[in-house]
């Protein structure tokens, strides 16, 4: 896996970092660093992680939601993301304080089995959460007569997956559809503004939101990325509501 991101597309124009880290090479112009991020990182508000940034280090950003739509649908992933934040603005708006108090008892409460579920399973295999390959394959060979201890998003305080993490479950697919799940406030589980890396598993993906309630500045994650603080922006310690998959 190459762990540094090294090239960031936006809008469609690649810029690569050197390696000294110290300068941006652009379509039209090399820049310094800090010249880079004041003119090009400071108002990128939509992000996108594909599994290929896992062995190429590139990462997609886009200056307009038209544009990071434009790349969705390019992935068939635009139905789905346009339905999905349809649902999240009407359900949000019809729950009362009552039922939003009994979703967090019940999310919290999953997130907890999840999160320990998922490091008794580290635990049982000898297993640390960088170790990706080997856990897709423990996954992959499961034995089918017992229930697959599937895992989908795993949030971690630290770079490199290190630290302290969360496990949220992903959805469910059925009759050809995706139904992900939502979490509205990372809050609920110690975990609002602390995500710097994540994993995942089994052909999940997720949307991270830099405010509750899926708004705010997003970032579409679909691999194993082990660090959120990119060279010429940042999403670290950003993450305050998701939605996964």
């Amino acid at each position: 896996m190459k762990k540094d991101i090294s090239k960031v597309i936006i809008d469609g124009e690649e810029y690569t970092l050197s390696e000294d880290k110290k300068h941006i090479k652009g379509p039209e112009k090399d820049y310094e660093a800090e010249e880079f991020k004041k003119e090009k990182g400071k108002n990128i508000p939509f992000f996108a992680a594909p599994k290929e940034s896992e062995t190429d280090g590139k990462i997609y950003a886009f200056t307009t939601e038209e544009k990071f739509e434009k790349w969705l649908e390019d992935r068939d992933l635009l139905d789905q993301y346009k339905k999905d934040k349809e649902l999240a603005k009407k359900f949000t708006k019809e729950k009362t304080p009552e039922e939003l108090e009994k979703i967090k008892k019940q999310q919290v409460k999953k997130v907890e089995e999840a999160t320990e579920k998922y490091n008794k399973f580290l635990e049982k295999h000898k297993l640390k959460p960088e170790q990706h390959a080997e856990i897709q394959k423990i996954l992959e060979n499961h034995d089918p007569h017992y229930e697959r201890p599937t895992h989908s998003l795993h949030l971690f305080d630290y770079t490199w997956w290190g630290g302290a993490s969360i496990t949220l479950p992903g959805g469910y697919s059925y009759c050809y559809t995706r139904y992900p799940k939502y979490y509205p406030h990372l809050s609920w589980y110690g975990f609002d503004n602390r995500a710097e890396s994540a994993s995942l598993s089994c052909g999940s993906y997720a949307y991270l939101y830099s405010d509750t309630y899926y708004k705010g500045a997003r970032f579409y994650v679909g691999c194993n990325l082990g660090f959120f603080g990119f060279w010429w922006n940042y999403f670290g310690n950003s993450a305050s509501s998701a939605i996964v998959y």
